[in-house]
């Protein structure tokens, strides 16, 4: 009788590499649930969810706050996202997002994107709307300082009816990234609530 040593070998691959694989998931997702329980506790909210899917919510101005955090996987980007429900619609929908390869090849297939006047700003960002004075208006100095601080970490926007998504394309593993992160959403829930 003699031993196949390729599938010994992958046996054996199989046997060391996935309790590693799942101890590390497992480790993140810890570290992902530890980090909402302390935003929690800091913002009188709550950690509901499974230990794998744990979702922070809370409420600023009256309005439900829900945040998630998922690991990236070879299928799925990782992602922070903070999710907001306004009382009433706003006026139009719009989508900040960081500029990019894909944005500039976009603007060059004759996409366009809403300007404001910032050199700086509107080199870093793409701003899409059908409605480019609500996008003025909305997206003020106060704004986009806030975006500009986050651009490394290339911070999405996108404002839908009554949701407002404020995410990032990373799991946020400190405490002070997620303190930018509420920022920045606060800043612009402050916004449209001025409006």
């Amino acid at each position: 009788m003699t031993i196949e040593w390729s599938l010994v070998v992958f046996i054996f691959v199989i046997i060391m590499i996935f309790p590693l694989i799942l101890l590390f998931s497992l480790r993140q997702y810890r570290m992902i649930k530890q980090l909402m329980e302390q935003q929690a506790l800091k913002r009188r909210g709550t950690v509901a969810g499974s230990f794998l899917v744990p979702v922070l919510k809370l409420s600023y101005r009256s309005l439900p706050v829900v945040i998630t955090s998922v690991p990236g996987s070879k299928y799925r980007q990782a992602k922070t996202e903070i999710g907001i429900t306004l009382q009433k619609p706003t006026r139009a929908n719009l989508t900040i997002v960081k500029e990019s390869l894909a944005t500039r090849l976009g603007t060059a297939l004759g996409a366009t994107d809403v300007e404001l006047g910032s050199e700086e700003f509107d080199r870093e960002f793409v701003i899409k709307t059908q409605d480019d004075v609500f996008a003025q208006s909305l997206v003020n100095f106060i704004l986009q300082q806030k975006l500009l601080e986050m651009k490394q970490e290339k911070p999405k926007i996108i404002l839908e009816g009554t949701r407002l998504s404020v995410q990032v394309p990373k799991l946020v593993k400190t405490e002070e990234r997620y303190d930018r992160l509420f920022d920045l959403a606060f800043a612009f829930v402050d916004r449209l609530i001025d409006l």
